[in-house]
Order: structure tokens, then sequence, then C-alpha cells
């Protein structure tokens, strides 16, 4: 009953163009971003890691689907994002070569602004359909940093810097990991992950972003 006076007095709208749709983004949008998806594999020289796989451009509707995901207490995308990865058979037969996954965290303080983090809800859903496990208790944010969207390019590196720690660092020795983020521009967070993780003894890491700027 509640649901339902929930539902009459804010119904689910479409989080790309508004329209009323109970699956909160309606079948044209999701057709229009989905037409956007790269879906690409990239092996990375001179980086802490070894691969990069973007799902999008960081650009047009997929812009706004995840400013809104991230900001607007959207948090539902997540199964839209995880379905497009998993969907993709032939780039998850590379997923399933890996160990673990590991989603980039938040500083405790933005958790609970945000309420929820984007990329561990989205690492959450590889995890039940991928089977690969997702580890959110070994990389942790321990310096709340300006918002790197803030900053440029050589900013960016000097912001992030020794703002990750690693707890239980016997857990990624010679393993493969997967770590998960949203957005990738100068590359500056998913270096300093990896580098700490590779200090801790991981063998090869893998970056995947839902959008590649």
């Amino acid at each position: 009953m509640f649901e339902f006076v929930l539902n009459f007095l804010f119904p689910p709208a479409c989080s790309v163009c508004g329209k009323i749709d109970k699956n909160w983004l309606c079948a044209k949008c999701q057709k229009r971003v989905e037409r956007l998806e790269k879906s690409c594999v990239v092996e990375i020289e001179n980086r802490k890691y070894e691969k990069l796989w973007y799902l999008f451009q960081y650009e047009s509707l997929v812009r706004k689907l995840i400013l809104r995901y991230k900001f607007s207490n959207k948090a539902y995308l997540n199964h839209f994002f995880a379905n497009r990865i998993v969907e993709n058979e032939r780039n998850c037969e590379i997923l399933k070569e890996y160990d673990m996954i590991i989603p980039v965290p938040m500083h405790k303080k933005k958790m609970q602004k945000r309420g929820y983090n984007q990329t561990e809800l989205v690492a959450n859903e590889l995890e039940k359909s991928l089977g690969i496990p997702m580890r959110k208790d070994i990389l942790s944010k321990v310096v709340n940093t300006t918002t790197q969207s803030k900053l440029g390019g050589k900013a960016r590196q000097t912001n992030i810097q020794h703002a990750f720690f690693i707890k239980n660092d016997y857990e990624v020795e010679d393993k493969k990991i997967i770590l998960l983020d949203d957005i990738y521009t100068t590359g500056a967070t998913s270096e300093e992950c990896s580098r700490v993780l590779k200090e801790a003894g991981a063998k090869e890491i893998l970056v995947l972003v839902l959008a590649k700027d």
C-alpha cells in the first residue's frame, strides 16, 4: 500500500527524458544510450595498470546519465551499467581471468553525504553475474580529496597522491585485479590506486570504467 501511494505521489520517471516509466529508464532512451556504447579494451603502457576497459565515451546522454546516477539518488541505474558490461560476452571472458573486483572507494565523509558508492554498486552486480569476488575490504580512501573533476591534469595527480591505503595486503599478493571506477579522464585515480595495489604485490590490474573522457 505504501509503495502504491509513493508511486502515485512520486511516479517513477525516465532518468534521461523525464517521461513516466516504471523501469526508471524508458525503452527509447535506453536504446539511445546503448547505441553510444564502445565497450573497448586497450593495452596500456607506462602505467601501473596493464589494461583499460571503458564502456562509453563520457559525452552527451552518457554524461547526463552518469551524473544523475552519482549525484541525484538514482542508485538503481547500477543495474543498467552492470548489464551493459555483462552482455558483452567476449570481453567478459577477459574479466573472468581475474581474481577479484575492487571498486575505487570513497572517503567516509563523501559516502555519508551521498549515501552510496556508485562503483561499489556496479561491482556488486558484476559479482552476482560473473562470480568474480567483489572486495571492498582491501582498498580504502583515507584522505578526503577535492573532487577530481574540479581540477586540471597536474593538479589531479597531486590531489590524489597518498589518498588510498591498502588493508589486508596479503590478499592481493600475486593476484589479477579488476579496478572498477566510474569515469576515466587523466587516469590519475586509476594510477594511484594501482600503485598501492602493485606495492602490495598485485600481479596485474585491469581498470574497468563506465566512461572515458
